[in-house]
């Protein structure tokens, strides 16, 4: 799983196609912040991927408490959990946002991330108190690691994914200089990434599309902004 292109290949690809822009104009800015808008975008809900999947499991005692703390550094969101009994049975558990607390007993159904203290330790909730011994398998995906200059790489996404990041930088960058080759360029990187996520059901897929049309337009006001400032002066 080779782990060598950075974003500095990235520009080097993107430049000639937006007419070589200036892409680095000031701390390696403006394609820093886009690029990494693109990581966050491609490793964040609802895609799951196997390359940035990790695992982890605990004991959950009877009667004891809906609350368990676990060291985990590189938690980003849940992926998959289930429980297993004394006997290796298997029980399905949902994930959920967050969870109130509660004090009946029975086989736990749903577990959340309730807390996150920023040092290392992730409080996950279940709704009920356990009925009996269980031990709790979570897989889940990690956290995001933010390039910090053109010779990063693209966090954990592999070479292979080349196709995709490079596509949604390029849409990216041709907003943020204003191209009006823009829908083309975000339609290509939209299907290439949903194409890669054949899993997701259609509400994920939607809900997806809605929030990244709401980033584009975010970013669409600020550069409005920006121009109609620069002719102000």
């Amino acid at each position: 799983m080779p782990l060598t292109l950075t974003l500095q290949n990235s520009i080097n690809f993107v430049s000639p196609i937006l007419k070589n822009q200036p892409l680095l104009v000031s701390n390696c800015e403006p394609a820093l912040t886009a690029a990494n808008l693109v990581l966050g975008t491609i490793l964040g809900p609802p895609f799951k991927w196997s390359f940035n999947r990790g695992s982890f499991s605990f004991p959950i005692a009877k009667d004891g408490q809906t609350d368990h703390v676990v060291a985990l550094a590189d938690f980003g969101f849940l992926d998959t959990q289930w429980l297993t009994d004394n006997n290796d049975k298997i029980y399905q558990v949902s994930g959920a946002v967050s969870l109130a607390k509660e004090g009946s007993r029975s086989r736990p159904t749903k577990m959340a991330p309730q807390f996150d203290d920023d040092a290392g330790n992730i409080t996950f909730r279940f709704n009920s108190v356990a009925d009996q011994d269980y031990t709790a398998y979570i897989d889940y995906q990690k956290r995001i690691k933010l390039m910090s200059s053109p010779g990063s790489t693209w966090g954990v996404v592999p070479d292979r994914f080349a196709y995709i990041y490079d596509q949604g930088f390029l849409a990216m960058m041709s907003l943020l200089v204003n191209d009006a080759r823009f829908p083309i360029f975000e339609q290509y990187f939209l299907a290439r990434l949903l194409g890669a996520q054949d899993g997701l059901t259609d509400q994920e897929r939607d809900i997806f599309i809605g929030n990244w049309a709401n980033v584009a337009q975010t970013l669409t006001r600020s550069q409005a902004a920006v121009a109609g400032a620069v002719r102000g002066r």
